[in-house]
């Protein structure tokens, strides 16, 4: 072994020499500058470069600016001739020349793993199922905006140093069909247009779009790189491609369903993974095409699933929290801001760039003409297509890095990105007003929908818990043929700042959910449960069908979320979960304080009758003999409650009791009231006024009930004389309370005197005063409670007469609930809200 190393160490000529000391050693104590290595020179940049783009993120945020807009501009601002404005050679001491391969190493290193989870969010399968207009659109926002992109460098080959190439417009072509999926699902949700018909057709050609892009890419690069040699790596990457759909794939698969369902990946697993994504990228770079192209197909491949997730989850954070934005300094530093301002180009420059912002416009205009589709919205979706991703900032650097075009003509399409990607909100808000579309929706509250109709209801659910509840409240709701129920079963899921909202619309008749983003691993979980329960439902009784949703959204902007699907889906009722869950021992939990927000933004901004629903149990009943108590005092939101518990007793099994409270003559008059009238001294007469026009409105509400219901065994009917708040909560307390159900209106757009002063009290005002009381501890009842607040458009509507032929609650045939005769309370085989409490007592009447 000795003589074998001395012969080697014979044979060495060469001396190497190595430089040791790129991270910082004890140079301080040497008077050298301890921030010219290459390690800390690197972690400046980074720190830097987060820094600035972190700042301009949270500038942005008021104006719904996606992110890649502070990533583009964190790159402009690093830019030498800014920096150098702002000090004298600044952009050299932070970015001197020998750190820039350092620099593009790492933010190369990004892109390919971002390239990768960019391909795994597509789902090939919902691309299958794409319909003609969308794939219509995302060929035509190929083609005219290729046409357009071309034609415009040919404008500006006088503007160029270099001479114009052929390869140069094809690429500046290819970058302005860009439509990123990525950055465009953030977008439409920061819009709140992702749940909307705009929103799903945008989304669907923007997929389409994004692989068609990828496979003109992947011909386009080898052609640049090297013509003689271009067909050879075609033919060599399609076979890659080949490779791993029909060998990879299956190997990957096989691999994940040898550990058991649910089981996190191991630290070997996702090792593997990562070395895949990397020898995929060298794989085709080998090839003569680029290495993106290999990350990419290899995230397109992967398996959806919650692998996929998991992988995401690990990834993302360090992929497009740091290394992505080093991606767009290294573009940053290469543009010339000053090559803008020559006023002989100016002109022509920014008639290139309107050019190239109207091209996706132009293309989806063209679409919307041929299939005879509005304009308007034509506009709207062609403004948020031009919507631009990190892709499009690869293809312009390539082209730059193959001397395509010259540096001059890459920092015009650079502003170009940045002017087409920061107008799409400003521009859609003014253009596209999807609230325009429901001017014709009326039947925003269950008083005025039509009897013998569809009745629409959205439902909220935060977790699983929420769901045996849910669906009992629906059971209850009496489904049948006559007057079905069309349910939106919405799962509502808290979204870190990490990703953007996102709306999953499932297709229950497959076997998962049908999209193109892949979701978090716990909240898919989740979904799937919430999914099968409403599917057993609708199995369950056929006068029942349900479209399940997940949102995803931060919980400062669910209930806009919540309210736009509820006008979308042109709902009557939304029936959202209360912030408070029952303990084992009966008791209210604290709740969750966000939870409570979305439900007093709900309360305040939605376009339909809303309902909080404070469950205890109702779940775990025996689906027969639910006894339903319905306490009314005055007002819409209770005549809104008493049209919800009207539906729900017309099931053969419900018993309803209707309890109205009624002031007496002793009751305190509304003018002594006006400490409780916000507003000047002219609001004790506007309120007063309101009282007198609702209770008209209560009477023929309630006459129409008593003589629509007459001789109902299952409902019963009892007013109750009172003179003051006081005596309402002792007569509430005293009643019987063997009820499975409370349902009472919030009751807070009407002054009563048995209600004023009770909120004052109230730990929780969106449940209003009854309400309130129903749900304290101090109250012995455990019986679940629904607090129904009408929308405040159908308050003021005329109550029809009896008989009328409207269709609504208010009068006209109501077959569809088939009730039958009437029975005075207190009769033999009834049942008697007041067992404790006949006669006079208390100072009260029953």
């Amino acid at each position: 072994m000795g003589d074998k190393t001395g012969d080697i160490a014979s044979q060495t000529d060469a001396t190497i020499c190595l430089v040791l000391d790129i991270a910082n050693g004890d140079s301080l104590w040497k008077a050298e500058n301890p921030l010219v290595k290459s390690v800390p020179v690197f972690v400046r940049q980074m720190a830097l470069t987060l820094l600035v783009t972190r700042l301009l993120v949270f500038i942005l945020k008021p104006l719904k600016q996606p992110r890649i807009m502070a990533e583009i501009l964190a790159g402009m601002f690093l830019n030498p001739g800014i920096l150098g404005r702002i000090y004298n050679n600044m952009a050299l001491k932070l970015f001197p020349y020998d750190s820039w391969a350092v620099l593009e190493t790492l933010a190369n290193v990004g892109l390919v793993f971002h390239v990768f989870l960019v391909g795994l969010e597509i789902d090939l399968t919902s691309v299958m199922t794409t319909g003609q207009r969308a794939f219509s659109i995302a060929i035509s926002g190929i083609v005219v905006p290729l046409a357009v992109g071309s034609g415009s460098f040919l404008m500006l080959k006088d503007y160029q140093e270099g001479n114009f190439t052929f390869a140069g417009s094809v690429l500046w072509g290819l970058s302005v069909t860009v439509t990123g999926v990525h950055m465009l699902t953030r977008v439409l949700a920061n819009l709140k247009l992702l749940n909307t018909d705009l929103g799903k057709l945008a989304m669907s050609s923007a997929v389409i779009n994004e692989l068609f892009l990828w496979v003109i890419l992947a011909v386009a690069i080898p052609i640049v790189n090297d013509v003689g040699t271009s067909c050879w790596a075609i033919l060599t990457t399609a076979a890659f491609v080949l490779f791993f759909i029909f060998l990879v794939r299956p190997a990957i698969v096989w691999m994940l369903s040898r550990y058991p369902e649910g089981d996190s990946l191991s630290e070997c697993q996702v090792g593997l993974i990562l070395f895949g994504v990397v020898l995929s990228a060298v794989a085709t770079d080998a090839c003569g095409s680029y290495s993106i192209i290999g990350a990419f197909v290899f995230g397109l491949v992967f398996p959806t699933g919650v692998q996929a997730t998991e992988i995401m989850e690990k990834l993302e954070d360090l992929v497009s929290g740091i290394l992505v934005p080093l991606y767009f300094v290294t573009c940053g530093i290469r543009i010339n801001l000053e090559s803008l301002w020559d006023s002989d180009a100016m002109a022509k420059v920014m008639l290139v760039v309107a050019l190239l912002c109207s091209a996706k416009v132009i293309s989806t205009l063209l679409v919307y003409i041929l299939y005879k589709m509005p304009i308007q919205e034509g506009i709207g979706l062609g403004l948020v297509l031009n919507t631009k991703d990190i892709l499009a900032f690869i293809i312009l650097h390539i082209g730059r890095d193959r001397q395509a075009f010259d540096n001059k003509m890459f920092t015009v399409m650079v502003v170009a990105m940045l002017v087409m990607t920061g107008m799409v909100t400003p521009l859609i808000n003014f253009v596209y007003q999807p609230r325009t579309r429901f001017m014709r929706y009326k039947n925003r509250s269950i008083e005025k929908s039509q009897a013998d109709g569809e009745l629409r209801i959205l439902t909220c659910l935060h977790q699983t818990r929420n769901v045996p509840g849910i669906i009992s409240l629906l059971e209850a709701s009496n489904p049948i043929p006559r007057s079905p129920l069309r349910v939106f079963a919405l799962h509502l899921v808290e979204l870190t700042d990490r990703a953007s909202a996102m709306l999953i619309i499932h297709n229950t008749q497959n076997s998962g959910p049908s999209t193109t983003l892949a979701n978090h691993r716990s909240t898919q979980a989740q979904s799937e449960q919430i999914i099968s329960a409403f599917e057993d439902l609708e199995q369950r009784n056929l006068a029942v069908s349900v479209q399940s949703l997940t949102v995803m959204s931060p919980y400062a902007t669910m209930d806009e979320d919540i309210c736009s699907i509820a006008e979308d889906k042109r709902v009557a009722l939304t029936i959202i979960p209360f912030h408070k869950q029952q303990t084992a021992d009966g008791q209210m939990e604290e709740g969750d304080a966000a939870v409570r927000r979305v439900n007093q933004n709900v309360l305040a901004n939605a376009s339909c009758s809303v309902a909080i629903f404070v469950d205890r149990g109702f779940g775990a009943l025996d689906y027969q003999d639910r006894r339903i108590c319905m306490l009314f005092f005055c007002g819409p939101d209770d005549r809104e409650a008493l049209s919800y518990s009207w539906r729900m007793v017309g099931h053969p099994t419900a018993m309803l009791a209707v309890i109205r409270f009624i002031p007496s003559e002793n009751a305190a008059d509304l003018e002594t009231l006006e400490e409780y009238v916000p507003g000047d001294s002219n609001g004790i007469l506007s309120a007063i006024s309101e009282y007198e026009k609702q209770k008209s409105l209560d009477d023929e509400f309630v006459e129409n009930f008593r003589i629509r219901t007459s001789g109902d065994e299952n409902i019963l009917y009892r007013e109750v004389v009172l003179n003051n708040g006081e005596e309402a909560v002792t007569a509430i307390r005293e009643m019987d309370h063997n009820y499975d159900l409370y349902v009472v209106g919030r009751g807070q757009k009407v002054l009563s005197p048995l209600t004023a002063g009770l909120n004052e009290w109230s730990d929780c005002p969106e449940l209003g005063a009854i309400g309130d009381i129903l749900v304290t501890s101090e109250f012995a009842s455990s019986a679940s409670v629904l607090v129904i607040q009408q929308f405040e458009g159908a308050a003021g509507l005329t109550v029809s007469e009896p008989g009328s032929s409207d269709g609504s609650l208010n009068g006209g045939d109501m077959k569809g609930f088939e009730h039958s005769n009437w029975r005075q309370a207190g009769e033999d085989g009834g049942f008697d809200p007041f067992v404790r409490n006949r006669g006079v007592q208390n100072g009260w009447h029953a």
